[in-house]
Formats: C-alpha cells, sequence, structure tokens
C-alpha cells in the first residue's frame, strides 16, 4: 500500500510550502494488526536489572530517563525508566512524564512508524516495543541509494499530523530505520492538536515545526540539497531566531546538566 499523501485541509495550510500533496508517491507502509491498548495501570515484571551492554541512552541531566533492553513476558522491549528519581520531588513530574508518553503512544497503536506501548511496569517506567534497526543519527546512508528516504520521513510526519499528533523533537537519534522504514521514537515531547476556536495558529506553528526538523535531517544527515520551498520554510523571524538561541545556548544546557 502506498503512503497515504492526501492532506486533510487544516494540514494543507500548514505545508503547502513542501508541496507533498497527492504527487509524491515515496515510500510504503505495512500496516500492523489493531492491538489492544494498553491499560495504565497494567504492571508487569521485569526479567532482570540491565546489563552494561543493554542500555540504549545514560540518564544525563534533569529529568533524563535511562532506556534499556530488558525481557517482559518473555519478549524484548525496551524500557524508559525513571526510577532513579523515587523518593524526591521530581517523581511527580516523572509520573506524568510516563502516563503521558503511554497516552500518546496508545493514541498510535496500529500505526507502523510508531513502537507500541505494552506495558507501565511502574509508576517511574515504561514498557515500549523494541524496534530492531540503526538510528536515522547513526546509519550509514549513501544519499544516492535512498533517494527518497527525506520524502518518505516527511510523509510519515504529515501522517502523524493527520493523527492530530504533533512530535516536537523530530532529529536523528529518534528515527529509527526499520527494513529502510522509518519509525518515530521518544514521544515525551508529543502533544495532541487541539480542535478548538483560535487554536489553528498554534497548530500551524507545531506542524511547521517538526516539518522544519525533517527538513534539517534532509540537508545536514543525508547531505540532500533543499528545494526552493523547502529553504523557505526553514527560513525563520528574527524574534524566533533569538528566543531559540536562548533556549539552545541558555536554558536547554542548565536542563541537561552541562
Amino acid at each position: 500500500m502506498r503512503l497515504q499523501t492526501s492532506l486533510i485541509p487544516s494540514l494543507q495550510k500548514a505545508t503547502h510550502e513542501l508541496d507533498a500533496s497527492g504527487r509524491t508517491t515515496t515510500g510504503t507502509v505495512t500496516p500492523k494488526a489493531s492491538v489492544a491498548t494498553p491499560n495504565a495501570d497494567t504492571a508487569g515484571t521485569l526479567s532482570r536489572e540491565p546489563a552494561a551492554e543493554d542500555f540504549l541512552q545514560r540518564a544525563k541531566g534533569f529529568l533524563k530517563a535511562e532506556v534499556y533492553l530488558t525481557h517482559l513476558d518473555g519478549q524484548t522491549v525496551v524500557c524508559k525508566d525513571y526510577r532513579r528519581y523515587a523518593g524526591t520531588p521530581a517523581a511527580l513530574i516523572a509520573r506524568w512524564l510516563v502516563r503521558r508518553e503511554l497516552k500518546m503512544l496508545s493514541r498510535l497503536a496500529g500505526w507502523t512508524h510508531a513502537p507500541r506501548a505494552i506495558a507501565r511496569v511502574s509508576p517511574l517506567a515504561l514498557a515500549m516495543e523494541y524496534i530492531p534497526g540503526p538510528l536515522l543519527s547513526d546509519a550509514q546512508l549513501d544519499p544516492a541509494a535512498h533517494p527518497g528516504l527525506c520524502q518518505q520521513l516527511i510523509l510519515v510526519v504529515q501522517q502523524l499530523h493527520q493523527r492530530r499528533m504533533a512530535h516536537n523533537d523530530i532529529r536523528g537519534s529518534n528515527v529509527i530505520l526499520r527494513d529502510g522504514i522509518p519509525v518515530l521514537i521518544d514521544f515525551t515531547s508529543a502533544v495532541r492538536l487541539p480542535r478548538l476556536p483560535g487554536t489553528a495558529g498554534v497548530m500551524r506553528m507545531m506542524r511547521r515545526f517538526d516539518l522544519r526538523h525533517s527538513l534539517k535531517l534532509k540537508q545536514r544527515t543525508l547531505g540532500l540539497p533543499l528545494r526552493p520551498r523547502e529553504a523557505r520554510l526553514l527560513m525563520r523571524s528574527g524574534r524566533l531566531n533569538q528566543v531559540l538561541r536562548l533556549w539552545k545556548k541558555r536554558i536547554l544546557p542548565r536542563l541537561k546538566g552541562r
């Protein structure tokens, strides 16, 4: 089945610069069978404590989770674990992050471009489907051999927007290539796009934010040139540049403990 590229009218307003509507047919989707939505109170028992080689991410900085491979009920899973904050004031926020990501992934159940939420193994830990494959940031890709990969990623992001959700953290380390197909991970920053009067501007801004970062991957990670309309989408106002510079240079380093 081809990736669906017909965009709903509201999405067309946010993405018309890309000209990625019905004329594009790059990429394929293999739908998954529908899966049961995990209950927020579901608990499981992890097989063992993770060894050093099991870690995919070490917690560095404020409210960062340990991410590692483990086994739950006989299957390999990825565990996002905030239990290092147990007994601290930060545990309240960590609990909220676990519940929130579980809710986001549950809304995407059956979508082949996101991992399946399996269980909340504790109030501070979430087990998710293990997606085999390299991170886009680590993959040794020849752009000539993967000419449609970036457009395929853009279409995946547009499908996410059609499901009324924005990722808000599109980067090479949050995209896994499963058999060459992009899979988005880390939905901690994802938000549900509202359908309320007066929110059209916010929705458009969030969609453009995701698309900008997808185009940055095309330009910086894959080394591919941008089309004129794509380059215009990356252009930002001077005020927005000031806000982003403040976030990247001052606020974000402090949150990461640098």
